[in-house]
Parts: C-alpha cells; structure tokens; sequence
C-alpha cells in the first residue's frame, strides 16, 4: 500500500535551512553595522520563538476532552476558532443559491475576506487564504505545476474566466461549491495530517497533536452539513455504504476512528502509529470522491439521454471539482486512468454519455494501490 505521509520533507527543509545558517554564520561579520543587524535578528528570532512557544502552551494545556469535541472526536488543543471556517462554506453555498441566482460578489467576499473563523491575534481565517497557500504538504500545487491551483480553479469559476469563461451560473456553482467545500478543505485536511507527522519526527509532539486537531476541524467542524465529513455521508447514501446508524458513512467512520486513534498516537509519541492513521484517512477519502467521480459520470449520461446538455456541463464540472480532490494523491499511480478521467470530466470537451463505466474501471488499479476494494465503494443506487 502507498505511504501518504511525507515527514521527510520536512526534514529536509529543516536541513536545506540549516545549511543556510550555516553558510550566513561564515560569511563576514567583521563590521559593527553587520553585527548590529545580526545581534538585531537574533533578537527578533528569539521574541518570535518566545511568542510561538507561548502561543502554543495556551492551546495545547490540557488534555483529550478539555477543548470540546465534534463528530465524536475529543479535541487535545485549542481549535475553536479553526473550526468555525465550515461556517464560511455554509455563507457561500446560501450565497450560490440566492434568489435571483448567485451573489458572485457576497461569494467573492466571504470567500477572499473570511466571516467566521477569527484567530487569536484578530486576523481571519478565509477560504482563498487555504486554497492559495503555498509552500503546503497536500500535494496540489506540486501536482498541478503552479502555485496557488486550488485558489486558481475556484477564483476562475467566481470570475467567470479561464476554463469558465461563457459558462453557465449552474456550472460556475458546482465547481466554487465543490471546489471550497471538499478541494480546498480536504487539502488543507491533508497538510495538517502530514504537518502533524513532521512535528512528531522533529519531537515536537505538542505541536504535532494541535496540527492534528485542526486536521478534524477542517474535516467535520461547527456545521459537518458544510464540510466534507457532509460529502462522505451523501455519497454513502448514494452506494449503500452507510454504517449501521443508517446516516454515517462507513468511510467517514473509519476516518473518525482513525483521526482518534492518531490523535492518541501522537499524545504517546508513537510517530509510526499516526503515520498509519493518517494513511487510512487518505484512503478512506479515495473511497469517497471515488463514489463521487462515478457518480458524477453517471448523471452526465442520464443528463443527455434527457436532451439537457446544460446539467450534463454542470455535472461535468461537479466531478472535475470531485476529481481535483484525490488527484494530487492518486494521478501518479496509473498514467492511463488519470488521463482517461480526465478525459472525461476536463471542460475543454463537451459531456459525453457512457462514461461511467469507463472511469470505474480507471479508477480500479489505483484502489488496488492504495488499498481501497471494490465493496468499500459499493454500488450506485
């Protein structure tokens, strides 16, 4: 089975800077005014260092329970104000569906400004700062050859511009809604998972645990309904892979179960044990947008077969925005399948009918690599 995590990057990062330090402290230092600045630098460093050490004493003094839970999961740290950033997803689908269409600039708003997620020194937590971050562990912009992509693919669809120049507000909505909801949020998921494992490499485990809670309150959060712990559910419905209490999917249970199970990992310094957990939430989240991506091949052929070219664009969008989510992490295993999905879904075609088939099968020998079967999929109802 594929290894997601990535300690090692940061690991070489720390020597990449390491090395840097070390070619600054042989240079020449023999003038006052370098010195000066230097003594200067050390000095700022170490008031920085001081209030990051302090900043995460405050969240991180407790134990599992103290800072509340969501979804089942007990928070270790401090995330209250992380978990309200669903509550900005929740502004922007009410947003999409106002009356008299959606409000492309309220949209734009909550999306680049931020609403709900306030952060400690008075700043806000936004959307596009998530989806435009760079220099991130999720793989997106690595994957897709620029920085920014997610933010790129979603500003394209407020705007209108781009791959969604002339397209219609149906098709625009589908690809900002999915595209905050589940792109941007499953990787900034994705970044504190493999933030978390670097910090537990590098023995900070305080840390560690922190970026780990924020990992589930990306996922599931104040309002689950925004989130894409909602998309789990919906596309369990959808295949019959719902857990016993008939509304959870199976999936988005092993991920509870797995997001607790490495919380506790890391609160036992055990790095290897959160690395396992960690690599079955990416599993468990192919699984999903798997579900997703089939279904919306699906739909686009029962679109056309109606005569309503309109839905089947506005599908074909919906599963490229579903796509986007688990390509960064799957796209390298089979070069066939990822083309032939892409092929199917990139809206520089026109939707096409009799698909569906051909994206299951290009999607099997990517769970077979990563170790997803065909019964965790299910079949669409």
């Amino acid at each position: 089975m594929i290894n997601w995590s990535r300690p090692a990057m940061a690991m070489a990062a720390l020597a990449a800077v390491s090395g840097m330090l070390a070619a600054c402290s042989s240079s020449d230092s023999s003038s006052e005014p370098a010195a000066t600045a230097t003594a200067t630098a050390a000095e700022t460093a170490a008031e920085t260092a001081a209030e990051t050490a302090a900043e995460t004493a405050a969240e991180t003094s407790g134990g599992v329970g103290d800072f509340g839970e969501d979804g089942g999961y007990a928070y270790a740290t401090n995330v209250d104000d992380h978990r309200l950033l669903v509550v900005d997803v929740c502004e922007v689908k009410a947003a999409l569906d106002a009356e008299g269409g959606p409000q492309y600039a309220d949209i734009n708003s909550v999306y680049t400004d931020g609403a709900n997620s306030v952060k400690g020194d008075g700043s806000v937590r936004t959307l596009k700062g998530f989806a435009s971050a760079e220099g991130k562990k999720h793989n997106s912009d690595e994957y897709y050859g620029s920085a920014g992509s997610i933010d790129a693919f979603v500003t394209s669809a407020i705007d209108g511009s781009g791959d969604f120049d002339g397209e219609s507000d149906g098709t625009r909505s589908q690809a900002i809604e999915k595209g905050i909801q589940n792109e941007a949020l499953v990787a900034y998921v994705a970044h504190e998972l493999f933030t978390a494992l670097d910090k537990g490499a590098n023995g900070d485990f305080a840390g560690g645990v922190h970026n780990w809670d924020e990992g589930w309150a990306f996922y599931h959060g104040a309002e689950p309904g925004c989130s894409p712990y909602a998309t789990g559910n919906s596309r369990a419905e959808n295949y019959a892979t719902l857990s016993d209490d008939g509304v959870t999917a199976l999936a988005n249970v092993n991920i509870l179960n797995a997001m607790i199970g490495g919380r506790d990992a890391l609160l036992n310094e055990d790095v290897d044990t959160a690395t396992t957990a960690a690599n079955e939430v990416i599993r468990n989240l192919v699984t999903i947008y798997s579900q997703a991506v089939i279904r919306y091949a699906t739909k686009m052929t029962s679109d056309l077969a109606e005569g309503d070219q309109d839905a089947a664009r506005g599908h074909q969008a919906e599963g490229l925005a579903f796509w986007r989510v688990i390509e960064p992490y799957v796209g390298g295993i089979n070069t066939d399948s990822t083309s032939a999905i892409n092929g199917v879904f990139a809206l520089s075609s026109d939707p096409a009918s009799g698909t569906e088939g051909d994206v299951r099968a290009a999607l099997e020998p990517i769970w077979e690599a990563t170790g997803v079967s065909a019964d965790e999929v299910g079949t669409l109802q």
